[in-house]
């Protein structure tokens, strides 16, 4: 026998086939595994690991190469200081409309001390009986001359006698800085003369806007008071009689805050 065939036999051992076959067996072993692993339950893939550790140490413990499966141990998160914050938004809601409202209420206490003022400067001058003065509320104070007592009849030339009754209203509003004035010109439903005035809305801007030119005149500044002229859009009583018609010609001042904060 040559040295080569010698070779050849010599290396033709059991020895590299047994290799051969654990290594083929331990891919398939490997390769079920993989198929199996997204649906198996938990007592079959520690059998799969057993068996699996068997076969690749032969006379080691079985769990000395691949351990079993292990409970994932808990972990706590920690907030991101980035991540936004879900907020409660009823709860949010209901705190805006309490602080809302007791924001109205603590004006609603200022326009009260605003009508004794006024009460009182009218009481002084005997004129307490020529304007209505409501109740606070909302904010809001809403005082009302009739213009039969302001305005001769279709004319929109402010009565003298009536001007001390415009200043004790001029000076509670300068007195307070924090409120604002609207004058509402407001007529009945019976037509103007056509010569002076289109319609009723003119005549009562025309009349609004005279009483807003004294209080301006007077001292207050343009941008605490405004005018406007209803016409008779907006009349307290039905126009089915002098009575009401008479009390639907009126001149309205509401005194408000400026601005109320959000």
């Amino acid at each position: 026998m040559n040295r080569k065939t010698q070779l050849l036999e010599e290396n033709d051992g059991p020895g590299w086939i047994t290799t051969f076959a654990d290594l083929m067996t331990l891919l398939l072993v490997f390769f079920v595994l993989l198929f199996s692993i997204s649906s198996i339950e938990r007592e079959a893939f520690e059998e799969a690991a057993r068996s699996l550790n068997i076969a690749l140490s032969r006379d080691a413990a079985p769990s000395s190469l691949i351990p079993l499966l292990e409970p994932a141990a808990e972990t706590t998160r920690v907030p991101d200081p980035n991540e936004p914050v879900l907020i409660n938004r009823d709860a949010e809601l209901a705190d805006q409309m309490r602080f809302q409202q007791a924001l109205v209420d603590s004006i609603n206490v200022e326009l009260q001390e605003i009508v004794q003022e006024l009460e009182g400067s009218l009481a002084e001058k005997d004129m307490g009986s020529w304007v209505e003065i409501g109740t606070p509320r909302d904010g809001k104070l809403n005082l009302k001359v009739n213009a039969a007592v302001m305005f001769d009849q279709g004319s929109v030339e402010i009565r003298r006698s009536m001007m001390p009754l415009l200043d004790s209203i001029l000076e509670v509003v300068l007195e307070n800085p924090s409120f604002k004035l609207e004058i509402h010109g407001h007529t009945d439903d019976q037509p103007v003369d056509p010569e002076r005035f289109p319609s009723n809305w003119e005549l009562s801007a025309f009349r609004a806007t005279a009483v807003l030119r004294f209080l301006v005149e007077g001292g207050l500044t343009p941008q605490r008071v405004v005018a406007s002229g209803y016409g008779d859009s907006m009349p307290l009583l039905p126009n089915i009689s002098d009575e009401n018609r008479a009390a639907n010609r009126r001149i309205e001042f509401v005194l408000e805050r400026v601005e109320l904060p959000r």
